[in-house]
């Protein structure tokens, strides 16, 4: 991917940095959905970007933290989510999506009612009102049962493909997917690491730092096209400049682009509601 002499990030320092611009810009562009926000398109599309944003923080502090291998766990949840964003904006089942959610939703709620040891752990008004929030949901549940909702989770290599994005899935999903179900040779790290006292400050390998950001900002780009919102071009530019970083530790556009930005916001808003009331 490297081109032109250019050398990707590698130090815990550079990447601190550009996580935080990142976390910051994100925070603007959830405050646009709260403002703007359409309807369920919008309220599932900024659900995804919060909980990406917060799954990438957490890589990194684990990453930190010398765990290699449990970032590349995370880093295939990021991927999921990625992958999830773009079937339902493809297929426009954000409906289905919503009425699969509230069927698992209050099936796991009533299994964990009917399960008196793990009741017995609840407090009183606890139990009462996990009790009423299942009464009041019952006659929608019942309904959606009637008729069973139409999604069902996609198949990532599949997604990642149409995406165009084969290597996502070969070098991230699949890959990590190693780190998630045990292997014989798993630990061996973790082993060396507990039984000895290392004065080295050294980090394990940078790749899945840079594969979570890059990641995330695709996880942001993905949500604005499909929002009902109409987003500013400079939006975009960050987003962009952001991930050429990733490949070029020195371009640091993105930064600025970042300042630029909040020199006028919130005057100066990112978005406006799309005119096309249709996008819900």
């Amino acid at each position: 991917m490297q081109q032109n002499g250019a050398i990707s990030p590698t130090d815990s320092e550079s990447f601190s940095q550009a996580l935080e611009t990142l976390r910051i810009f994100c925070g603007m562009v959830l405050l646009e959905f709260a403002r703007n926000a359409g309807g369920l398109r919008d309220r599932i599309i900024k659900g995804f970007i919060a909980r990406g944003m917060t799954c990438t923080d957490s890589i990194f502090t684990i990453w930190q933290h010398g765990s290699d291998e449990d970032a590349w766990i995370l880093h295939r949840s990021l991927l999921d989510r990625l992958f999830h964003l773009h079937y339902i904006v493809l297929e426009n089942n954000f409906t289905a999506f919503e009425e699969y959610t509230f069927v698992k939703n209050f099936e796991a709620r009533r299994k964990l009612l009917s399960e008196k040891e793990m009741l017995n752990k609840f407090s009183k008004k606890q139990s009462n009102d996990l009790k009423e929030l299942l009464k009041l949901q019952e006659p929608r549940y019942l309904e959606m049962k009637n008729h069973q909702p139409r999604w069902h989770r996609p198949n990532a290599e599949k997604v990642a493909r149409s995406m165009g994005l084969g290597f996502l899935y070969r070098y991230g999903y699949d890959y990590a997917s190693r780190y998630v179900h045990p292997m014989a040779d798993e630990g061996e790290p973790d082993f060396s690491r507990l039984i000895s006292k290392s004065d080295s400050d050294s980090l394990p390998d940078p790749t899945v730092i840079r594969n979570s950001l890059l990641a995330q900002s695709m996880l942001i780009q993905e949500g604005l096209n499909a929002s009902t919102m109409k987003w500013r071009a400079i939006v975009y530019n960050y987003l962009d400049q952001f991930r050429t970083f990733l490949v070029d530790k020195n371009n640091l556009e993105f930064g600025n682009t970042l300042y630029k930005i909040g020199k006028n916001w919130p005057g100066f808003t990112l978005c406006k509601p799309s005119d096309d009331a249709t996008l819900t």
